[in-house]
């Protein structure tokens, strides 16, 4: 099919749609943008952020994999887990080991702000007879977002806490363990809960909900998890409102009653805490074409976590800014932000 034709065929589609409204002339100049590609264009280098878990010593110790981001690449917002499992808390009755969290936490250094994801269950969250009052979304504010923003409350570089991650993904053992997957309206209640227990013990502190799989892809499917999180109330429980973004999909972002139009419906600042590409020689031109594109169609994003700073898998199919390879250890997009700042 020639251009032209894909170009009249889908403004006629946009044309004949009922939903298409007074926006018709900007779903056609839309339309045939997609058709003609997303050029690429500079990133706001004040948006950027990473996603570090400095689990892997063989990038460095903690100190030094911060300082690579922060004074390497000029990074200042960096996203981090703060995981409840078994290695943390392998029994009921045992206290939570907070050793690792302490060393992770206590490195921030000055001039970086951390976003802190709480999420996971230990094993035995999956035994009803262990959960509080009956109800285990309750039980994990209890039992983990309480005392971890107790313990890390005070650390000023904390910016703000994250509940949970991914709840629409009904085959995860943890969301099994708290019945989210599927339900909407009970992850709106846990991070209600858990919104409560975090400004309690630091009122000063950004609440972000857990993002959902990429909002762009399995269309409508995540896109209308969001929608019952939103008619659930989640928006009265959050300070910021968080979404995951891969692949490009552009036309779900443009489309009627796709990202952009549920995304003009938040009250909040909006950030991206996961957005990347495969590959060390496809991330420079995945963030430079996607991101400005978002931030157009989208003036309310704030910030954009990239996924992620380090990670040991090959090369050709990392995420990562940094891997282990002797040859191809930096991707284009780490080199990109290194040398551009």
């Amino acid at each position: 099919m020639n251009n032209y034709f894909r170009i009249t065929c889908l403004c006629l589609l946009l044309l004949i749609s009922p939903s298409c409204g007074s926006n018709v002339a900007d779903k056609i100049n839309d339309t045939i943008d997609l058709a003609n590609g997303v050029p690429e264009k500079d990133i706001d280098r004040s948006q950027l952020a990473v996603n570090a878990f400095f689990n892997d010593q063989r990038f460095g110790s903690i100190a030094e994999q911060f300082g690579e981001i922060q004074n390497t690449l000029g990074i200042n917002h960096v996203r981090v887990l703060v995981a409840w499992d078994d290695n943390v808390q392998p029994t009921p009755s045992s206290p939570p080991n907070f050793n690792f969290y302490d060393d992770l936490l206590g490195s921030i250094p000055p001039g970086v702000d951390a976003l802190v994801i709480m999420t996971g269950v230990p094993s035995w969250m999956s035994n009803p007879a262990n959960w509080i009052e009956g109800n285990p979304r309750r039980t994990f504010a209890e039992r983990w977002v309480k005392p971890v923003t107790e313990r890390y409350g005070d650390l000023r570089r904390i910016s703000a806490w994250e509940i949970w991650n991914e709840p629409n993904q009904p085959e995860r053992p943890d969301n099994v363990a708290l019945d989210l997957g599927n339900n909407p309206t009970n992850f709106v209640e846990l991070v209600s809960l858990s919104y409560d227990v975090c400004k309690a013990s630091s009122p000063d502190k950004l609440v972000v909900n857990g993002s959902t799989t990429a909002i762009n892809q399995n269309f409508p499917g995540s896109i209308d998890y969001n929608r019952a999180l939103r008619d659930a109330g989640l928006f009265k429980v959050i300070d910021v409102f968080g979404v995951h973004y891969y692949g490009r999909q552009f036309e779900n972002v443009v489309r009627s009653n796709g990202v952009a139009d549920f995304l003009s419906s938040v009250p909040h600042p909006i950030w991206v805490t996961e957005s990347g590409a495969q590959g060390v020689g496809e991330q420079k031109k995945y963030v430079r074409q996607v991101w400005p594109y978002l931030s157009e169609k989208v003036p309310s994003i704030d910030r954009f976590y990239y996924y992620q700073m380090y990670e040991s898998s090959d090369p050709k199919t990392t995420y990562a800014l940094r891997n282990l390879s002797a040859s191809e250890g930096l991707s284009d997009l780490y080199l990109y932000i290194r040398d551009d700042k």
